[in-house]
């Protein structure tokens, strides 16, 4: 009997949030899902998914995850027959509010103290993103490359080089938390895929899959339709099939 196709996912909350919202992890319509389906039908082969994923997940968070996590270290990506690394899409969102803030605020007290501080970040960022001309990108491009490319090394190093691995490229948006505006995403786009070929993953553009039917996205601007995720899907199974070992 043929063992089954482990498959770890690491991501954000694009792994499991639609245009309605959050949803459980075996949702049919959540791209890890249909990817699922789709290795299942081409290979012939039960697939078992393990997706870790946290909202607003980016490449400093990834990594700390891929070396301080042990369950998701040894148990999850060390074993697994197929990597797909997913995060990044955040770091390259325009930066308003220091993200130095966003670590503090669940520490500050009294929780009326914190509650108050919250609403004030979530109403000034839009306008300091404005303000700044939407110049600037929540992680510098230096920084993110050097983070994103230890997460890349050590999630394949975590496999011993033996797993398939492909990572899929940043979205965009159309949130007014960020501004309504995005006019550094073709530059991050084309760093990170490039930054993913030079590490030797396999590449997937996702923003192509997403911009036909940006118009219905999530009310928050960012979180994918149905319909998005049932491109993106296709793709990623399409990357993993090139990237898997002939059956002899």
């Amino acid at each position: 009997m043929t063992a089954p196709l482990r498959v770890a996912v690491i991501g954000d909350s694009l792994t499991f949030t639609d245009a309605t919202g959050p949803q459980l992890p075996d949702h049919p319509d959540l791209w890890p899902n249909v990817m699922v389906r789709e290795l299942e039908r081409r290979t012939g082969r039960e697939v078992a998914l393990t997706v870790w994923a946290r909202p607003s997940a980016d490449a400093l968070e990834a990594w700390l995850a891929l070396t301080r996590d042990r369950h998701l270290m040894y148990d999850v990506v060390g074993p697994a027959d197929v990597v797909v690394l997913a995060v990044g899409s955040f770091d390259h969102a325009p930066r308003g509010i220091p993200p130095m803030v966003e670590h503090v605020l669940p520490r500050l007290r009294p929780i009326r103290l914190r509650h108050a501080v919250r609403r004030a970040v979530r109403s000034w960022h839009p306008w300091i993103v404005r303000a700044r001309g939407v110049r600037g990108v929540r992680t510098p491009p230096r920084v993110f490359a050097a983070r994103y490319g230890r997460v890349l090394d050590q999630a394949r190093g975590l496999t011993m080089g033996r797993a398939t691995c492909v990572a899929l490229g940043p979205t965009s948006h159309r949130a007014r938390q960020h501004g309504g505006r995005h006019p550094r995403r073709a530059e991050s786009e084309t760093r990170q895929l490039d930054l993913i070929r030079a590490h030797g993953w396999t590449a997937i553009p996702v923003w192509e899959l997403v911009e036909p039917v940006a118009d219905r996205l999530n009310p928050d601007g960012i979180h994918w339709p149905a319909e998005a995720h049932a491109a993106v899907g296709p793709a990623v199974a399409d990357a993993v099939t090139g990237g898997l070992p002939t059956p002899a």
